[in-house]
């Protein structure tokens, strides 16, 4: 706010009470109760206030000196936060050095500013002497603020005792001690000009002064900002392992020493939010062996006189941790511990260091408390191992079959953390869950060691049907405390004596004989070939017993016939169906058979043999083949020929006026298509090129060609186009797809005159 003047209505004023005041003037000698008027707040600054810009050199008054500095409450010492108020008890002495001075201002700029500055949006707070002592009133009563005369014996130096005072906290030369900063205005002259609300500012860009001192009110230091390394390694594997960290901070401050009282690491056990644990980096190091957190390495120490942390200073140190859990989450999710660093840090007068918020996340932190950055390590759950053995008692079986002993065993491999594991499952993917066969049984426990594995067998009858061989796999699954899973497998193979399988492949074409298909190539000959499969009933005079299974049927000529091949069957009720060739099963004795067209292609004389495949499995397991071939032969045909016509027709069209106005041709059409562009339609093409007839060269015909009026030279036209009749023409009727040849003229009114004659065309063979 900017204080408005009414330095000319006072002045008016002054003569009339300076007599008045004279008759109190001795009175003023003796102040009773002496003090600045209350502080102003929120004022304009010094320039403001004059009205024009300053240059203050002069050193008539000053403030010399600002002590017996306390709180409100009388206590010490006084401290402020840089960039914040400080409000304080304290003497102000004033000096002059001149004889006589009037209305002495003292102005406290609120921010980083001077109160001689220019700047509308700068504010000051204002100091403000009384006449009532200590400072004196020259003035006769002509206004209420302090004056200053040696000449009349008043005190060069005089203090104002116990004054409150609120001013803006700033350190410029970064002493650690606020700055009194202020900049001091007064008048030369007396006069009716200074009020409590109205204060003096200099009369001349010179009559001021600006200075600034230190006072005793501490200024509290910046905060440090506490960092903590990753941990190295950040992860270790069950059941946990030693990390190591670095911690490491400076102090900001210049001129001012912090003093370190404690440092912790607090650590979150299991990662969720709570941190439950405190270690003092400053106590003593242990190294267990049972589930549990232990400091087993520091060099962290307080510093020398309380903790300090000189000005400029720095402090560092390394600590290892060691994390043993043997309890940890399901895989995959590793457990997590999550810690930070800790520091408490007071000033030189035993004052907590603010920071602001940087443990705020973080519960139970007090003033002084600064806090680095969480970090997190971590230990990942190992599996537990297992391992399983299978074994028979006998590797061979007829193919009649025969009892197999399997016999399983498991053992713990896992680490000491993992003793014992729990097996929780056990199945054969041949004979399905094991769990009650046999003396097989799940929910047992396997400790490590030899003689401590798991050991059951069961019986399993193995016959000829699976001929050839016979294995089967064990898997096993166990889980630690954690539930974590360990999985193994095993097999077993037993071998089947196989009696071998057969199959024969007969293959026929109908007809065997067929017309070449010369040099068209779009000209085939249909032949059905029959493909007929069967299961041999012996071999080597041995009677097979296996069923087969067919794959496939291929053909060197006609590739994959495997989808083409439908085995035709009839029931009892005569219906017929259709089956595929693929998975199609045939016993020993048995035949089915599928015919499928294919299209030859041949000269007379050639041979086409082709040669087909048959594929099957027999139900041992065993693959059977067979192939067969086939011929057909290709037989001449006699020569043919094939006639088509075309023509060409030149028409030519004299167009003649017979009217007494001239006419344009507008439009010339043949079967309704109009001749000027040109067509080419399905059976004829129209080429207005113009053409000669008759030893006459005619033009093209123009659309927009004007006929004259009829007498006159230019009433008649003649022009020519070409009928292209494209080959395909022969043993038709007259071709009277074109229809007119449609002329239309018209004239300058828009009157139209049109005109048609009839082509027709006719061919005979």
């Amino acid at each position: 706010m900017k204080i408005v003047k009414y330095y000319q209505l006072i002045r008016t004023l002054g003569i009339a009470l300076f007599c008045a005041a004279g008759l109190y003037s001795i009175g003023g000698l003796t102040p009773a109760n002496a003090s600045f008027f209350p502080q102003l707040t929120d004022q304009a600054c010094m320039a403001e206030q004059a009205g024009f810009a300053l240059n203050c050199t002069a050193n008539d008054v000053r403030v010399s000196k600002v002590d017996h500095i306390t709180n409100l409450d009388g206590s010490t010492p006084v401290e402020c936060t840089l960039g914040q108020d400080v409000t304080f008890l304290a003497d102000v002495t004033i000096t002059t050095t001149a004889n006589e001075r009037y209305d002495y201002s003292v102005y406290l700029p609120e921010g980083s500013w001077s109160a001689q500055d220019s700047d509308p949006t700068n504010t000051c707070s204002i100091l403000l002497g009384k006449t009532n002592g200590p400072g004196v009133d020259l003035e006769n009563g002509l206004d209420a603020c302090a004056d200053i005369s040696k000449a009349a014996g008043y005190s060069a130096t005089h203090v104002y005792t116990g004054e409150q005072i609120t001013m803006y906290c700033r350190d410029d030369d970064s002493s650690g001690k606020a700055e009194f900063n202020y900049c001091m205005a007064w008048h030369n002259k007396e006069g009716a000009d200074c009020s409590e609300n109205d204060p003096a500012a200099p009369g001349t860009p010179s009559k001021c002064r600006c200075d600034a001192f230190d006072i005793d009110v501490f200024v509290k230091p910046e905060p440090p900002t506490i960092m903590k390394s990753a941990a190295t390694p950040a992860t270790h594997t069950e059941p946990g392992g030693e990390y190591s960290f670095n911690v490491n901070f400076n102090n900001p401050n210049d001129y001012t020493p912090i003093f370190l009282t404690a440092l912790t690491d607090e650590i979150d056990v299991d990662g969720d939010g709570t941190y439950d644990l405190t270690i003092n980096l400053w106590g003593a190091t242990s190294t267990g062996t049972t589930d549990g957190v232990y400091l087993t390495e520091t060099n962290c120490t307080q510093p020398a006189n309380g903790g300090e942390i000189a000005a400029s200073g720095s402090y560092s140190c390394m600590f290892k941790v060691k994390i043993i859990d043997s309890h940890l989450p399901f895989v995959p999710d590793p457990q997590l511990y999550k810690d930070y660093i800790k520091a408490h840090l007071v000033d030189i007068n035993a004052d907590p260091v603010l920071d602001g918020d940087s443990c705020a996340a973080f519960s139970g932190a007090v003033d002084g408390d600064h806090c680095s950055l969480e970090k997190t390590v971590s230990i990942t759950n190992v599996p537990p191992v297992i391992d399983v053995q299978k074994t028979t008692n006998i590797d061979q079986v007829p193919e009649s079959g025969a009892d197999v002993i399997y016999t399983v065993k498991v053992f713990n491999l896992s680490g000491d953390f993992d003793d014992p594991v729990t097996l929780t499952s056990l199945m054969d993917d041949k004979f399905g869950d094991l769990n009650g066969k046999g003396s097989c049984l799940t929910g047992v426990s396997i400790y490590k060691g030899t003689g401590n594995e798991y050991i059951c067998t069961f019986t399993e009858f193995i016959s000829g049907t699976g001929a050839g061989s016979h294995t089967n796999t064990v898997t096993a699954k166990a889980v630690d405390d954690e539930n974590a899973e360990a999985t193994d497998n095993d097999s077993a193979t037993v071998t089947i004596n196989d009696i071998p399988s057969a199959i024969t492949l007969e293959k026929t074409a109908n007809p065997t004989s067929v017309l070449e298909t010369g040099d068209d190539p779009s000209v085939t000959r249909t032949v059905n070939y029959t493909f007929r499969v069967s299961v041999d009933s012996q071999v080597n005079g041995q009677n097979t017993v296996d069923y087969v299974t067919f794959t496939s049927l291929t053909d060197d000529k006609f590739g994959t016939l495997t989808g083409d091949c439908m085995i035709t069957n009839t029931s009892e009720s005569g219906a017929i169906s259709a089956t595929p060739l693929l998975g199609y099963v045939l016993y020993p004795g048995q035949w089915a058979e599928c015919v499928i067209p294919e299209q030859l292609k041949g000269n007379a004389g050639d041979s086409h043999v082709n040669v087909a495949t048959v594929n099957g499995i027999d139900s041992d397991g065993q693959p059977v083949t067979d192939d067969d071939n086939a011929t057909v032969t290709f037989t001449p045909t006699s020569p043919a020929t094939d006639l088509k016509f075309a023509a060409s027709m030149l028409v030519v069209l004299e167009m003649h006026n017979a009217g007494i106005e001239n006419v344009t041709l507008n439009l010339l059409t043949l079967g309704g298509v109009d001749v000027f562009p040109g067509a080419d339609e399905a059976g004829f093409r129209i080429i207005n090129a113009g053409g000669d007839f008759d030893g006459m060269a005619y033009p093209q015909c123009d659309s927009g060609h004007e006929l004259g009026y009829n007498g006159s030279a230019t009433d008649t036209y003649a022009c020519a186009f070409t009928i292209e009749f494209k080959p395909g023409l022969e043993n038709t009727n007259p071709i009277s797809f074109l229809n007119d040849v449609v002329v239309q003229v018209v004239d300058d009114e828009g009157a139209d005159s049109t005109s048609d004659v009839t082509i027709q065309v006719g061919t005979a063979e």
